[in-house]
């Protein structure tokens, strides 16, 4: 095998860091063992009566698939168990879970165990995203400001997608890199060093089939991206997975915006900030975009509860402000 492998990485990226003690660095590696453990299992899903749903229906409304619960579990198990964690926080699960004071840690993690599950039984990319704070307050137990942070004050975010390959990708503040599973020696190499999101956007992702129930702002968002393909050489095409990270790593390879807007039915928003929108705002900011609600940059707001929703625009910086605009100009218009 030749290449960085990314505990090697993680563990260069801490020699960077006065005063680092090595526990985020073993808290990431234990996440990448987490992602081998469900990427195994994803992979397999077809032959061993994984697929499908488990019949319950989790805190979100959404039915639980196998592999969801499978997944959780794992992440539980693995992280929960590591000693570098005091508190974790699931899309799956209707509270916080604190680990007892005698084997917890100093960090807190969020996460999705398995975005994009509706998706499993037809082979699309799915995947785990998660974002890391660090414990506040010196409260022995774990206390609601520990937990209701917002992105800004995120330590280290990432996602590991499931698709033709596995992949983690992640920051901790300085750059987004990320790491191919080599499934001949187990091990994470380093194959995209330092990813930038390009100039160009060439992509739009949205729902269109939501477009009845789009808000002023999103028809004139889109109708400007889509005129650039009659007045300007930048073309834009449309490319929907239905998968947050399957979409957000293609928009991140490629150039690109995804959105999720609030509309009528979800005033809202779809998308969970803790766990969904804040980690994927740390990791587009540090490749050179942004994320905003339309209003607000993700990484500013101060979650309400454990499943917070919001809408979501992320991907290229221009694009992004561009909505802002949209939202101003029609919010102008309303008055």
């Amino acid at each position: 095998m030749q290449g960085t492998t990314l505990t090697q990485h993680i563990r260069a990226s801490q020699l960077t860091h006065d005063g680092a003690r090595g526990s985020l660095t073993a808290l990431l590696t234990q996440i990448g063992v987490a992602g081998k453990v469900i990427s195994s299992k994803v992979n397999m899903a077809g032959l061993v009566k994984i697929l499908g749903s488990t019949g319950r229906v989790n805190v979100q409304g959404e039915v639980v698939q196998k592999l969801d619960e499978y997944a959780e579990h794992t992440i539980q198990d693995i992280v929960g168990g590591s000693g570098y964690v005091c508190a974790l926080l699931s899309e799956e699960l209707q509270s916080v879970i604190e680990i007892p004071p005698e084997s917890a840690g100093d960090y807190i993690i969020a996460y999705d165990p398995l975005d994009g599950s509706s998706n499993i039984d037809a082979n699309v990319s799915i995947g785990t995203i998660f974002g890391i704070y660090r414990k506040q307050s010196s409260d022995p137990e774990v206390t609601r400001s520990d937990t209701m942070r917002p992105g800004s004050e995120m330590l280290a975010a990432g996602y590991i997608i499931y698709g033709s390959s596995t992949m983690f990708v992640y920051t901790v503040g300085d750059g987004v890199h990320g790491f191919t599973l080599d499934p001949m020696v187990g091990e994470y190499v380093l194959s995209h060093e330092n990813i930038r999101l390009p100039a160009k956007c060439k992509t739009l992702s949205i729902n269109h089939c939501n477009a009845p129930y789009w808000p002023a702002w999103t028809h004139d968002f889109v109708g400007q991206l889509l005129a650039r393909n009659d007045t300007e050489k930048r073309r834009v095409t449309c490319r929907h997975i239905g998968s947050l990270v399957a979409d957000f790593h293609r928009n991140l390879m490629y150039g690109g915006v995804f959105l999720y807007p609030t509309d009528e039915r979800i005033p809202r928003g779809k998308l969970r900030l803790l766990y969904e929108a804040a980690p994927l705002a740390m990791l587009a900011e540090q490749a050179g975009g942004c994320a905003s609600d339309g209003e607000r940059n993700i990484r500013s707001i101060v979650p309400e509860d454990l499943h917070h929703r919001t809408g979501l625009i992320i991907g290229n910086a221009a694009e992004v402000k561009l909505a802002e605009e949209c939202v101003r100009a029609a919010r102008k218009r309303s008055i």
